[in-house]
């Protein structure tokens, strides 16, 4: 869900599309993720490790997203 919105507003500001880089950590069995969103120029970070990669991302652009918002 904010994965959407974040590509959304920047189709909608003609910006670039948001870009994602993961960190992965832990034994294989038992991954956990950090992602972060380069955004316009500016990187957001997920606060926390996630136990998938699509969480992770969507940490990030909820970041993002609020970042923006205030």
């Amino acid at each position: 869900m904010y994965k959407n919105q974040l590509q959304e507003l920047a189709q909608r500001s003609c910006f670039n599309l948001p870009s994602y880089t993961c960190i992965r950590e832990g034994p294989d069995h038992a991954p956990r993720f950090k992602a972060a969103v380069n955004f316009n120029g500016e990187n957001y970070e997920s606060p926390n490790f996630c136990n998938t990669l699509r969480q992770a991302e969507h940490s990030a652009a909820e970041v993002a997203l609020n970042a923006l918002a205030s």
